[in-house]
């Protein structure tokens, strides 16, 4: 299931927008090996997966871009907010 949202964001934003790059571009970045970076962790995203794949809930991020994310919650909220602006709640 994971493998068709990721084809759904590649085909639907990523591809349309011609992003083929890291979005996230922070000290260190290599721009190598490209996956989805969300706004929030996993599990608290419905399972229907509907959100998971809203534009506004992912950028495109290197892999080093991507563990720096990961492990600073406040850094992920400023990325997201300066690419794609602040979550409506």
């Amino acid at each position: 299931m994971k493998k068709k949202f990721n084809v759904k964001k590649a085909e639907g934003v990523c591809l349309a927008k011609g992003v083929t790059y890291c979005e996230v571009r922070l000290a260190g970045c290599d721009n190598g090996i490209l996956t989805f970076a969300h706004r929030l962790k996993r599990r608290h995203y419905p399972k229907d997966g509907v959100l998971l794949n809203d534009p506004n809930e992912y950028v495109l991020a290197c892999m080093k871009c991507h563990q720096k994310m990961e492990k600073d919650p406040i850094l992920t909220r400023q990325i997201f907010n300066r690419l794609r602006g602040a979550k409506l709640e």
